[in-house]
């Protein structure tokens, strides 16, 4: 098949070119407008005639954006590629006036193109503001996902898209092939986990949503940094690290260990490491829909706050499967239980020394005033719901289990057996 990018090359061949070929092409009578029968003609030419329109002759934008909506995935400005179907409304009231290709992404407020029937009748690059930009639509041109952790480059390439599919199969969001297409089910999917409504159509609302769970400016406009923070997201939820190095967090199967049956579920319910701490707060921020699903379904109330470390531990086990009756603590004065069938107990009544801790841990001690409980994840990494009023999240180790106001007698760290 040929590329997008071959694909390209094919189209600016024409630059330069008046309408009749291509109102021929489509049966279109002389002074007729040829926008949309310019994309028909390359696709054709390029042999993919079939990624456009289904392979129909369209030539009124009203209809071939009807099509659009239904069979391919809306994406934003900045993370557009190369031979995406772009419409324009120059009267701005939502009825698309003009149609072209995207040549290049340029910023959030302007973008490059390839057009037929502009600059006085003839195919044309140009650069166009943003304010008339009507929708952007990605045909499905295919690609292989090399599988490799992604460079944090700003760039929505076809790699970090195989990635996004990666990270959303890995927390059970998307059920789909990892083909590096950005269509309906992969949008639908990143709706789901952002918690808006999934119409396939990455629009203004879907940039937010997405922005406000990865931890950057929700402005609507998703430019590169927030390109770059969804890649750091990929990195961790695709390319998990455990304790002894990268593996991959697959679907917890049978052979999945309980140790990364944790993991995956943390990872799936807490905040990333690196979100602004302003957005761990509850009256700022939105907690991770699972995670409040989650939480709701053991009767924890999600309303109040999040200082309940105890209640996260015990949801995060839970739903990771292991061990459906967990309880790691009720009350502050509540003597701590045992380790049960599924755990087991392997430090208690001192400091924990550096290199006990193994990926799947839990830490739970006693304070002068209080107590708390949290994950290890491997990596320098530990997972809770410690600060008050602030959701669950994951961030580096500081080592607080072995702070001056815990009472070290009540240290104890609970491994998972299997």
């Amino acid at each position: 098949m040929t590329s997008n990018t071959e694909l390209l090359k094919i189209a600016q061949k024409h630059l330069g070119q008046g309408g009749a070929v291509f109102r021929k092409y489509c049966g279109l009578p002389s002074g007729a407008a040829w926008c949309n029968a310019f994309v028909d003609y390359v696709a054709n030419e390029g042999g993919v005639k079939s990624l456009y329109f289904n392979g129909a002759k369209e030539t009124y934008c009203p209809h071939s954006i009807a099509w659009c909506r239904k069979n391919l995935a809306q994406v934003p400005l900045y993370i557009a590629m190369p031979m995406d179907i772009i419409y324009f409304d120059w009267d701005r009231n939502n009825v698309p006036n003009h149609i072209g290709f995207v040549r290049a992404t340029k910023d959030t407020s302007s973008i490059y193109t390839i057009e037929g029937n502009t600059d006085g009748g003839k195919v044309a690059q140009k650069t166009r503001p943003s304010k008339y930009v009507c929708g952007i639509f990605r045909p499905h041109f295919p690609h292989t996902f090399n599988n490799k952790k992604l460079t944090v480059d700003g760039v929505m390439g076809y790699q970090t898209i195989g990635g996004l599919q990666k990270a959303l199969k890995t927390l059970k969001y998307y059920t789909g092939a990892i083909d590096c297409v950005l269509g309906l089910g992969t949008v639908k999917a990143l709706q789901k986990w952002a918690g808006v409504s999934q119409d396939g159509q990455w629009g203004t609302g879907t940039s937010k949503a997405v922005q406000k769970k990865i931890g950057t400016s929700a402005d609507g406009a998703f430019g590169v940094n927030s390109v770059k923070a969804l890649q750091k997201w990929i990195n961790a939820n695709a390319f998990p690290t455990v304790s002894g190095g990268t593996a991959s967090a697959s679907k917890p199967s049978a052979t999945t260990s309980n140790a990364q049956k944790l993991v995956n579920k943390m990872k799936e319910l807490a905040w990333a490491n690196g979100t602004a701490k302003k957005k761990y707060a509850y009256s700022t921020g939105a907690p991770k829909d699972a995670c409040k699903k989650a939480m709701k379904k053991h009767g924890y109330n999600t309303k109040v706050k999040w200082s309940d470390c105890g209640n996260f531990v015990n949801t995060v086990v839970r739903e990771s499967g292991i061990d459906k009756n967990f309880v790691v603590q009720r009350a502050v004065k509540a003597a701590f239980p045992s380790a049960g069938s599924h755990f087991t107990i392997v430090h208690k009544g001192k400091a924990i020394p550096d290199g006990l801790l193994k990926a799947g841990d839990i830490i739970r001690y006693k304070k002068k005033s209080g107590q708390h409980a949290m994950f290890y994840l491997g990596g320098g990494l530990i997972c809770d719901a410690g600060l008050k009023n602030r959701f669950a999240n994951i961030r580096k180790n500081d080592h607080r289990y072995n702070g001056s106001n815990v009472k070290k007698s009540t240290i104890q760290v609970l491994r998972p057996k299997g």
